[in-house]
């Protein structure tokens, strides 16, 4: 994205009965507030990590 670009984008995380349950156990763990919070924090540490742009 570019700077000053506002568009969102969809995507579909497909996961398995494991990882929904790690995802829950880090949610109920204080980590995120939701499933869709805690995909999104991921998702924007990966960019950060990789020299990617990603929106809060």
């Amino acid at each position: 994205m570019t700077s000053g670009d506002t568009k969102r984008h969809a995507i579909v995380v497909r996961l398995n009965q494991q990882q929904m349950e790690l995802v829950d156990r880090t949610i109920a763990g204080g980590l995120a507030d939701s499933r869709e919070a805690l995909l999104r924090r991921a998702l924007k540490e990966y960019a950060d990590q990789h020299g990617g742009e990603a929106d809060d």
